[in-house]
């Protein structure tokens, strides 16, 4: 009798435990579910029980007067006076750089960083925390590009030309240059592989302005760069090409100021209309990203981050509560700028950190898991 009682509690104590575990399961899977596919659910719980929420002064940070800072391969950097300045995420000081510029302007990709003076001719190439290789440049710089692989493209103007391009590897030596007499480069990119070469160009000397893509067989250009133009498709009148740029499968995507469009195989497909939307920013990293003004009234408006895949054109949604100052891009994260606060979105639509800050937002800089927020008087680490 005793055994059998004994055994009966022991069972009941077992399902007790097995009930216990299914319902948890069952709570974890409803849960899951909620999250992955209900966004004002994965936003509350993102704010309240994972606290991804992040406030000024939790942070490291650095002391300057520099506006130009960015992140770069995981390190802080700040542009002074010659000098680049490597920072870690702990804001300790690593390295510093003899850069000779002053008003720069800059890409990075990968683990390549190109700098350049804006209007004049000094660009430096810079990986990890070296000086790969630096140039003077005939004429005065108003464009560069790099790739993951270190090709550099740097278009300049005031020449006798309106636009040259002029296209390096890695190494620093020049493959070719492109001449342009009756239209302006507006930009330009450097696919993945090192196989094309993508050129977004305006003709404003009429009376409409014309804008036009080319698509150049990189290969092709180092024997006759005349004759390298593989594909070429025209905007309709009007349109202003602004950005382009290659994603990780090097499909061409189209910034217009009325419409985005994408290249692949040769062929051209419009993926967004301004005008059947209210689409108030665009930009691209290895998606496309834009914002769109959702519902306008006098005491509420809301806005919605779209994310799209520019093979596929299947979109991710996430909702903003008012319109951004500002929105940066780079590789897998989109921070979006509200002035006192900023949201870090990666490209599933899924929020990395939340910001927030008790003096304007001035500047955000991206790279691989860290970014740089700069503050009036400091530039806060954020590692994302």
């Amino acid at each position: 009798m005793l055994k059998d009682f004994r055994e009966r509690k022991i069972n009941k104590k077992k399902l007790i435990i097995a009930i216990s575990i299914l319902v948890f399961i069952v709570l974890l899977a409803i849960f899951s579910i909620l999250y992955f596919r209900v966004p004002a659910v994965r936003i509350f719980f993102d704010k309240h029980l994972f606290r991804k929420n992040v406030t000024e002064g939790s942070l490291p940070y650095i002391t300057t007067e520099s506006n130009n800072v960015y992140a770069f391969n995981n390190n802080v950097l700040v542009q002074g006076e010659n000098t680049l300045t490597f920072y870690n995420k702990n804001s300790t000081e690593k390295t510093s750089l003899n850069i000779k510029i002053m008003n720069p302007i800059v890409h990075i990709n990968n683990n390549f960083l190109v700098m350049a003076e804006k209007g004049g001719q000094k660009v430096y190439l810079i990986s990890n925390k070296n000086i790969v290789w630096e140039k003077e440049i005939e004429g005065n710089i108003s464009n560069v590009y790099v790739n993951k692989n270190g090709y550099v493209g740097i278009s300049v103007t005031n020449t006798t030309y309106k636009t040259i391009l002029n296209l390096y590897n890695q190494d620093g030596s020049e493959l070719f240059k492109i001449y342009r007499s009756n239209t302006y480069i507006m930009d330009f990119a450097i696919s993945s592989d090192n196989q094309s070469l993508a050129i977004a160009e305006v003709d404003s000397t009429g009376a409409i302005v014309k804008s036009n893509v080319k698509i150049i067989d990189i290969n092709t250009a180092l024997k006759d760069s005349s004759n390298a133009v593989v594909y070429q498709t025209e905007a309709p009148s009007n349109s202003l090409v602004i950005n382009i740029d290659y994603n990780k499968n090097n499909i061409l995507a189209c910034v217009y100021d009325d419409h985005i469009d994408v290249i692949n195989n040769n062929s051209v497909k419009e993926i967004t209309n301004f005008s059947n939307s209210n689409i108030i920013f665009a930009d691209l990293n290895d998606m496309i990203i834009q914002v769109e003004k959702k519902t306008d009234s006098l005491f509420n408006s809301t806005y919605e981050l779209q994310i799209i895949n520019s093979e596929t054109s299947e979109t991710q949604y996430y909702s903003l509560e008012r319109e951004p100052t500002a929105i940066k891009v780079f590789d897998n994260v989109i921070a979006i700028n509200f002035g006192r606060e900023a949201l870090f979105i990666n490209n599933n639509a899924w929020l990395i950190k939340h910001y927030t800050s008790y003096q304007e937002i001035q500047d955000i800089s991206i790279s691989g898991n860290l970014a740089t927020i700069k503050l009036n008087d400091k530039i806060e680490i954020l590692s994302l």
